[in-house]
């Protein structure tokens, strides 16, 4: 079994809102056959969040072989869920993304997974798969147990499966080779960085112990679509050689030149999950273009096995 390398279009989020339509297709010449769109902006935009029709983007799409396997949707809770529906439909694909999620309590965390199952249910009326999108906060505690085990546990299979974040999830200070055999099927998607052998800041953002993990009176963590980041989509900072974070930034490698385990995730996901796609996300890169750093991803992933690029 082989599994397939996708690319998520958020590594590319800057040459996207330059012109959406020449990155995808520059994306596809470089062979990057599936992909998976992010939209940080669906409170006003239902599609893949740069003003584009979806018979334009599925039109380029099929110029060059590529195709939309997924699409990240932000903020869930405030996008117009009939009308992206419609619009992946048009593009062929199968699979919507909860990208992150907001905590603060135990009670509304509990209301957060009868909302994964109501979504969920309304787009597997549709034939469409929703997922939720981890990040490090997933790995909190309440009363002992972590969120993300909480959301499965609460969940109904058939309305929310996982796509797991293996660098979020290593950075929570977990094993994401155990992560992705303790969540077993329900992980249908595998977002895939790297983390850099010089990076300035710590692995683990979490902590150890329990007490470090467990969510405490006043705590929050996440963002949803009340965040400065989900209403002012337009005034966020560019994504490449951000001065100000250069610290944090410092976290991210191009995929493949990092320590992360990453034949060991391949391996595990090909035994143990249900995921069709390995995803690659640059978040940032020190390269003088996004182009150039989903190039080199492309080129130092190529050497691990189990994995098909068509």
């Amino acid at each position: 079994m082989s599994i397939k390398v996708g690319l998520i279009l958020y590594s590319v989020r800057d040459e996207m809102a330059k012109d959406p339509l020449q990155t995808v297709e520059t994306v596809g010449k470089l062979g990057y056959r599936y992909l998976e769109a992010c939209n940080h902006n669906a409170i006003k935009d239902s599609g893949i969040g740069f003003g584009v029709d979806a018979e334009d983007v599925k039109a380029k799409l099929d110029q060059y072989g590529s195709r939309v396997i997924s699409s990240h949707i932000f903020p869930f809770e405030m996008a117009d869920l009939a009308k992206v529906i419609a619009y992946q439909k048009v593009l062929g694909n199968e699979n919507i993304v909860i990208p992150m999620g907001r905590f603060t309590t135990y009670d509304e965390m509990m209301r957060l997974t009868e909302d994964f199952n109501r979504w969920g249910k309304a787009c597997r009326a549709e034939g469409k798969t929703l997922l939720y999108h981890n990040h490090e906060q997933e790995y909190r505690n309440f009363k002992g147990k972590n969120i993300l085990d909480y959301i499965v546990e609460n969940t109904d299979p058939d309305n929310l499966s996982l796509e797991l974040d293996t660098f979020w999830t290593m950075r929570a200070g977990c094993d994401p080779v155990e992560k992705l055999r303790h969540f077993g099927h329900r992980v249908k998607l595998i977002h895939q960085k790297d983390f850099a052998w010089d990076a300035m800041v710590p692995i683990n953002l979490v902590g150890l112990t329990d007490d470090d993990r467990e969510m405490k009176p006043g705590d929050e963590y996440g963002i949803d679509g009340k965040s400065f980041y989900a209403q002012n989509p337009d005034q966020r900072p560019a994504a490449t050689r951000i001065r100000d974070a250069e610290m944090k930034n410092t976290a991210f490698t191009e995929i493949g030149t990092g320590i992360m385990p990453i034949q060991a995730i391949i391996d595990a996901a090909n035994s143990y999950t249900a995921a069709e796609y390995i995803i690659l996300e640059q978040d940032y890169t020190h390269m003088n273009s996004q182009i150039e750093s989903i190039e080199k991803s492309m080129s130092a992933f190529k050497k691990y096995t189990g994995i098909s690029w068509m």
